[in-house]
């Protein structure tokens, strides 16, 4: 997140400098600057498209490799941050395996290398005093970073991805070129300078993606980058070292491939440890080192050369988009596990979306229907099951189980923030979360006779297992105020692909591949929270209970952590076995649901 702030702002503060100087001396031209543009970027990433398109093709299983080359295509048009937008949703697996991920930022930035001459050269007709100029380009600015904020809150996807709500921060680029020269006091300039760069160290270690973003919080490396650049305070020895030196001359190479080496291992399964970075760092330098050389170095005279190759890709990425090109390398069945989702959409978003009592990312909660999904029933027990995601895919099996013993379900799960009556928040959406709590059970408790809530709470990086643990004693104390009884389901296991095409791999190699791609965190949450809630808390993580491969190739997750209705249904008959989770439900001897 940091990255991108450091690099919009440099590259807004070079562009700046390349056009503004241009215009002063009457030399400016857009053929020329936009073909410089397309020779320094260009080169590389075709170079990279290439490679990756090669390498990939004999170990991405199709639909993620044609996937991957519709991925290509639109990075090598500038358009994948489009892209991304256009098919991100909450359960978006795509980019877990995504190798061109990162060149959003650089179709962002070419978008604005494509609009900001246009900008500079009317502004420079029309303000003519350069103080006014300043105050409007400033004030310009920190309208457009003020509309960002709020469209975070309102869109965090398409504010994250897009060109309008992104241009601020090249725009401050601009910002500092004006700012120039304002700092002339060598003391004042080497305590800027100082700040600056300690504030963007600051920035690496304590802001996360837990964080809205662009927001608030992406002020603090925008400003911290001006300062270093407004300072224009270079003697620090360290600067001037070879090997800051030699990263410098890299950078570009560097930026592209160190993304799609760290998604290639996370594929292969490679565990993140000290070594392993190091190892990937290694590859990443030494490939973006090689690229720089024999790539970025070369002396192109004209972009009609560019173009054609660039032209070339384009349509051999979205002809490979489009046909199953690589299939044939792979079992039969081996493609039926891993295409799971794709041909089987009602048991994955869409049964977690049904009946709109689940509000995910990116959507209102106007959508959530309080009639159909909080209706309470007279003549039966009523509990109320809220949460995140996890709660959604617990939906359908629960219902049909609870239902077969008098129990009416209650439903209201929404993506974000932890399901708890308190929590961080970090400004995300809680809406529907905080009408149930403070509303719905406040005006309905005795009517309630149970609440259950489950959700990912490893989630958050920001929060720790203590403090999730507070969060969960004050909702719990929260419910025992209206003589509410609670259960804690616990988080699944989170793997770091998708589990089908963890068990497509399985199948293909014959050997267990699954145990190399869990997630930590989930046990390390799900430890201490069962150890601290004992009277609470219902324990689902897989161990070996059930098998996460039904006898007609079935997958019991159809993502990273969310269960198919095969997975469901077996979460549910361990839950029901559980002696807390049949307490609470006052159930007999005996499994409620009879699995697959």
């Amino acid at each position: 997140m940091t990255q991108f702030g450091l690099q919009s702002l440099i590259s807004g503060y070079l562009m700046s400098r390349i056009i503004f100087t241009s215009i002063n001396k009457n030399e400016f031209s857009f053929l020329d600057y936009y073909a410089k543009r397309l020779k320094r970027i260009a080169p590389a990433l075709l170079f990279l498209v290439i490679i990756l398109s090669i390498v990939c093709f004999f170990f991405y299983l199709p639909e993620e490799y044609k996937r991957n080359q519709k991925n290509a295509a639109a990075s090598l048009l500038f358009l994948s941050n489009f892209l991304y937008w256009k098919s991100s949703n909450y359960f978006d697996a795509a980019s877990d395996t995504n190798i061109l991920l990162h060149t959003w930022s650089l179709s962002v930035e070419w978008q604005f290398y494509l609009i900001y001459p246009v900008i500079l050269l009317v502004m420079n007709k029309v303000f003519k005093n350069k103080s006014v100029y300043f105050i409007f380009f400033t004030g310009t600015t920190v309208a457009i970073f003020i509309v960002s904020v709020i469209a975070t809150i309102k869109e965090p996807t398409a504010s994250f991805y897009l060109f309008p709500t992104r241009s601020w921060e090249m725009l401050f680029g601009g910002v500092a070129f004006f700012s120039e020269g304002f700092v002339k006091d060598n003391k004042w300039r080497k305590a800027l300078s100082i700040v600056g760069y300690a504030t963007i160290f600051a920035c690496f270690l304590l802001l996360n993606t837990s964080m809205l973003w662009p927001g608030m919080y992406t002020m603090i490396p925008v400003l911290a980058t001006y300062l270093v650049i407004v300072a224009n305070y270079n003697d620090f020895g360290i600067i001037k070292h070879q090997i800051i030196q030699f990263i410098g001359k890299i950078s570009y190479s560097l930026y592209l491939w160190h993304w799609p080496i760290f998604v290639i291992a996370m594929y292969f399964g490679v565990s993140v440890n000290v070594q392993s970075v190091i190892l990937f760092t290694a590859l990443a330098t030494t490939l973006a080192y090689l690229s720089f050389k024999y790539v970025e170095s070369l002396e192109i005279r004209n972009s009609q050369s560019i173009i054609a190759v660039a032209t070339v890709c384009i349509i051999a990425t979205s002809a490979l988009s489009y046909f199953n090109t690589n299939h044939t390398l792979f079992k039969d069945k081996t493609l039926e596990i891993a295409d799971y989702s794709k041909n089987h959409p009602h048991d994955t978003k869409n049964r977690l979306a049904a009946g709109n009592c689940f509000v995910s990312s990116g959507k209102s909660s106007k959508e959530y229907n309080k009639k159909e999904c909080l209706c309470i029933e007279k003549n039966k027990k009523n509990v109320l099951l809220i949460g995140d995601s996890h709660a959604a895919h617990l939906f359908v099996s629960l219902e049909e189980s609870l239902s077969k013993n008098g129990i009416n379900l209650l439903k209201a799960a929404e993506s974000g923030d932890l399901p708890t009556v308190e929590n961080n928040h970090n400004g995300r959406n809680r809406d529907i979360i905080n009408f149930v709590y403070h509303d719905f059970i406040k005006n309905n408790a005795d009517k309630i006779d149970g609440v259950i809530i489950s959700a990912v709470w490893s989630k958050d990086d920001s929060n720790t297992p203590e403090q999730v643990l507070g969060y969960i004693k004050k909702t719990i104390d929260y419910c025992n105020k209206y003589n509410i009884k609670v259960m804690i389901i616990g988080e699944s296991e989170t793997y770091n692909i998708p589990y089908p095409s963890i068990a497509a791999k399985e199948y293909e190699y014959e050997s267990e591949e699954s145990e190399k791609y869990l997630i930590s965190s989930s046990y390390t949450f799900d430890n201490y929270l069962s150890e601290n809630l004992k009277p609470y808390y219902v324990r689902i993580i897989n161990m070996d209970s059930f098998p996460p491969l039904s006898k007609e190739n079935t997958p019991y997750m159809f993502d990273e952590n969310h269960f198919t209705k095969y997975g469901a249904d077996l979460a549910i008959n361990k839950i029901l076995s559980d002696p807390i989770s049949r307490s609470f439900f006052g159930l007999g001897n005996g499994n409620v649901l009879a699995t697959n």
